[in-house]
């Protein structure tokens, strides 16, 4: 668990993600930041709508001041940041059906910066171990650590936090076994008699009897950051006005940045999960971030690459227009939408696999009556 204040300096200089986590010295507090009685924080705290009736306690009190005071020149910079990942977490949330304030889970282990590691191995928004990644079908190598992938992290951590509920039926101890592992969990839950978390809280490991405290505070600082004269610090516009796109050969971060009239860094700070600054090829595609602003001309430029590969002539009596996948749709209510098969949005856009992400940017051809109906 990484809380905000303990990102380095560089993390708010570059606009995201410093590349690993350590601590930084103490910033000096306005005298304006202050934290309200427990009366007032108990009354806030018990309107959120979390996976589990929160309490007020005194570690939640903490985490808090944590967030508000103690470090909250990095949590105006969190905040900020919220705007890139939150979207991908919520499409997920809905596309397996879990709660969407899950996402705030990410907040407690990365503070949302991607390129987080822990001294233990974690890494990513989500801090996955190597061996858990592998085991949800991330791939880490010389060339690729796909838990610094904002997508692939957070589907992967998505499937374990499903996998869990099915196991435990309580988000709070997911939480913990999240944070702890299932063999600890079990064996308190074994040595205690109870699968109450109350009951078991005293009993497990001190960093994981702080993690859903650290949770609701999370949640609380982002619905209240007014109430604590938090103002939220957001990325350069190149970085949160996004789109993903599917690519299957291989291509350089140069190459790439050169086709959309950007910086090379720019689209490494996007893809941090690419080791080589090159997206390798990859017959089931990679997932590849671009500022908004260069999406079109990035679609020229591998359109002129791949000539011989690309669809023919548009379909009869269609329109080609494009559309942005919003969190949580689904391929096939989208070839509802545009009235057409899931093959057909596959062709159109060179997918290998029938599924769409948020933010990404489709190729479609619309039907004479929906084209005038502005779908």
């Amino acid at each position: 668990m990484n809380f905000p204040w303990t990102t380095v300096a560089v993390a708010v200089a570059l606009n995201l993600a410093p590349t690993e986590t350590t601590t930084a010295p103490p910033l000096p507090v306005p005298e304006a930041l202050t934290i309200p009685s427990d009366a007032v924080l108990k009354e806030r705290i018990l309107r959120l709508s979390l996976p589990f009736k929160a309490k007020y306690t005194a570690k939640v009190r903490q985490c808090i001041n944590d967030y508000a005071i103690a470090g909250h020149r990095q949590t105006e910079a969190m905040l900020g940041r919220s705007v890139m990942y939150f979207p991908i977490f919520e499409h997920y949330l809905a596309v397996y059906k879990l709660p969407k304030e899950l996402m705030y889970l990410a907040i407690v282990e990365s503070a949302l910066t991607p390129k987080a590691k822990s001294s233990a191995g974690a890494a990513g928004l989500w801090q996955l171990m190597p061996h858990t990644a592998r085991q949800y079908g991330l791939r880490i190598d010389g060339a690729v650590d796909e838990r610094l992938d904002p997508y692939r992290s957070t589907e992967a951590a998505v499937k374990m936090l499903a996998k869990l509920y099915r196991t435990y039926r309580d988000w709070r101890l997911v939480m913990v076994a999240y944070n702890c592992g299932t063999g600890k969990l079990d064996r308190v839950i074994h040595a205690v008699g109870s699968k109450n978390y109350w009951e078991l809280e005293s009993h497990l490991p001190a960093q994981t009897r702080r993690y859903v405290p650290a949770y609701i505070a999370a949640a609380y600082i982002v619905h209240y950051p007014h109430k604590h004269k938090l103002q939220s610090v957001p990325p350069a516009l190149h970085l949160r006005e996004t789109r993903v796109l599917k690519v299957y050969q291989t291509l350089s971060f140069q190459e790439i940045a050169t086709a959309c009239n950007l910086n090379a860094n720019v689209i490494a700070t996007l893809n941090p999960g690419y080791r080589l600054r090159s997206v390798p090829k990859n017959a089931k595609g990679q997932f590849l971030i671009l500022p908004a602003s260069g999406v079109a001309s990035f679609k020229v430029y591998l359109a002129d690459k791949n000539k011989a590969k690309t669809p023919g002539t548009a379909p009869a009596n269609r329109t080609k227009s494009s559309y942005v996948v919003a969190k949580g749709e689904r391929i096939k209510t989208l070839a509802t939408l545009f009235q057409c098969t899931v093959k057909d949005i596959m062709l159109w856009n060179g997918l290998s696999e029938p599924e769409v992400f948020v933010n990404q940017e489709l190729t479609v051809y619309l039907p004479g009556n929906a084209a005038k109906k502005g779908v």
